[in-house]
């Protein structure tokens, strides 16, 4: 299968090896056909579509069409690619590229940890990636620095604009001003509400209450579900009717109320206890509320960022030197 593969690789390198080594040129800096191809990783793809998929993989590679779309993948990914240096670029205008020492480092540490995870020598994993198909040891060092340079490269720019988001105490004030209701605990009752359709089952049900039966015991016995076991919000009709609010308002901690009947339904009610609502004070929540405003701008940051970048990218030389011979 191996060869095979090679020799769709090779199939798909010939119109490559037919024009120059360099397939593009962004903003003075080229890009090479080893780099698109290390980026692309066509054998890994392959060899996984093999797996997972060998009717798909049969179309792909014994097909005009199939290498239609091979190609179409590839030109898909040199796209990426140009994308993403174009960003590192951008942040080498910014003066927060990356370090290459730093990302070098960063790769390899990251090998290192690899080579300890398999217990493996270099030799021995630069044969393991290439049985994956992954191409040697240096092609995933490569790819891998790449990438944690554009990855670095996003996280600097990222930083360098958040250097200008500044949250003022007066501005956290207003803001907690404004929204004073995200931070106002209401006054909740601590309910115990049955809801029954039979009068004498709800004065039973009160009765049983009231020597001190508990909740499950009395649910139980008379098979009673929908009841209400715990806090509710003040005034809350979607749980309890108006008409019993006024009285349970009105009501001290621990009170058993009188069997209230509300549009052919009898209510009983113990009010276990109340915790009056308060509004925390802005010292309280002012951390909060700095990261609630910092999230805000965050996403203007983000929109900004864009902005700016695609600005950079109109403004760049790009310069496609690859020309497909079966892609259109």
């Amino acid at each position: 299968m191996k060869r095979f593969l090679s020799l769709i690789l090779l199939m798909l390198s010939i119109a490559l090896f037919a024009q120059s080594d360099i397939v593009a040129v962004v903003n003075g800096k080229n890009i090479t056909m080893d780099e698109w191809n290390r980026e692309a990783n066509i054998q890994k793809l392959l060899i996984e579509l093999k797996t997972s998929n060998d009717t798909f993989y049969q179309i792909l590679t014994t097909t005009q069409e199939g290498l239609v779309v091979l190609e179409k993948y590839k030109l898909k990914i040199l796209d990426i690619y140009i994308r993403k240096l174009l960003f590192i670029q951008f942040s080498e205008s910014m003066k927060v590229a990356p370090k290459d020492d730093e990302v070098k480092a960063d790769v390899d540490k990251e090998v290192k940890n690899m080579l300890s995870d398999l217990k493996m020598t270099e030799d021995e994993l630069n044969e393991y990636l290439i049985q994956l198909g992954m191409g040697s040891l240096n092609d995933y060092k490569e790819r891998l620095y790449f990438q944690r340079r554009y990855t670095l490269a996003l996280a600097n720019v990222y930083t360098e604009y958040l250097k200008n988001v500044k949250i003022t105490d007066d501005e956290m004030k207003a803001y907690y001003d404004k929204n004073k209701s995200k931070y106002t605990i209401p006054t909740q009752y601590d309910l115990t509400v049955f809801k029954i359709k039979d009068k004498s089952i709800a004065d039973s049900v009160r009765l049983d209450l009231s020597k001190g039966a508990s909740v499950e015991d009395v649910a139980k016995r008379y098979n009673l579900s929908g009841y209400i076991n715990g806090l509710v919000n003040q005034n809350d009709t979607s749980k309890i009717p108006q008409s019993i609010w006024v009285y349970v308002t009105n009501a001290p901690r621990g009170a058993l109320l009188p069997v209230q009947q509300v549009s052919g339904e009898w209510y009983v009610v113990k009010v276990k206890d109340i915790k009056i609502g308060m509004t925390k004070t802005f010292d309280e929540v002012k951390e909060d509320i700095r990261k609630e405003i910092l999230s805000q701008k965050q996403a203007s940051i983000n929109d900004l960022i864009a902005k700016d970048f695609d600005n950079f990218v109109k403004n760049s030389k790009i310069e496609i030197k690859y020309k497909s011979t079966i892609v259109k």
